[in-house]
C-alpha cells in the first residue's frame, strides 16, 4: 500500500508507523526505496507512508520517479494499492490514476455531496473506474426484515 496523498497523509497514523521516510523523500531522492519500504503486520503487508509534507506535490508525483517505483515494485507484489488525495479539488488523483489499472472511489456518506461525488467520476476515463465503496453509511434494522419474508 502506499500513501500518494502527499497533501495530508494520513497511513502513518492509522499504522502506528513513522511518517518518513517516505513516498515525497523517495520522489525528491532524499530517501532510496528500502528506507521509504516498511513491514507492517502480518509479514507479508508491506507500505510506503507518504512522508513529509511538500510544496510540490504533484510536480513531485509527476517528475518520472513514482512510475519507475512503481515497475520496481510490480513484480514483487500481487496487488499494490495506492490511497491518493480527493479527485476533485487536486489534479494528484488524475495523475495517478494513469498508473492503475483501475479505480475504486470512496464516498463518505452524508457528508461527500452528490454533485462531486459525480465529478469525481467524470475524471477518469471511461473503463478506469471500477467502483464506488460508500463508508460511513448508516445501517437500518428495517433492512432486515425482508430476509425472514418467503415469496410464496
Amino acid at each position: 500500500m502506499i500513501d500518494a496523498d502527499l497533501r495530508l497523509s494520513k497511513l502513518h497514523r492509522v499504522l502506528n508507523a513513522p511518517q518518513a521516510p517516505g513516498l515525497s523523500e523517495y520522489l525528491s531522492g532524499t530517501a532510496d526505496l528500502e528506507a521509504a519500504l516498511q513491514r507492517g503486520s502480518p509479514d507479508n503487508f508491506f507500505f510506503i507512508t507518504g512522508g513529509e509534507r511538500t510544496a510540490n506535490p504533484t510536480e513531485l508525483l509527476g517528475n518520472g520517479r513514482f512510475e519507475l517505483l512503481l515497475k520496481r515494485l510490480t513484480p514483487a507484489f500481487d496487488w499494490i494499492i495506492l490511497d491518493s488525495p480527493p479527485a476533485v479539488p487536486v489534479s494528484d488523483a488524475r495523475l495517478l490514476a494513469q498508473f492503475c489499472d483501475g479505480v475504486i472511489m470512496l464516498v463518505h456518506a452524508g457528508v461527500t455531496p452528490v454533485d462531486m461525488a459525480q465529478r469525481a467520476c467524470q475524471e477518469f476515463t471511461k473503463g478506469q473506474l471500477l467502483g464506488v465503496v460508500l463508508n460511513h453509511a448508516e445501517t437500518h434494522p428495517v433492512y432486515g426484515y425482508y430476509h425472514y419474508y418467503g415469496e410464496p
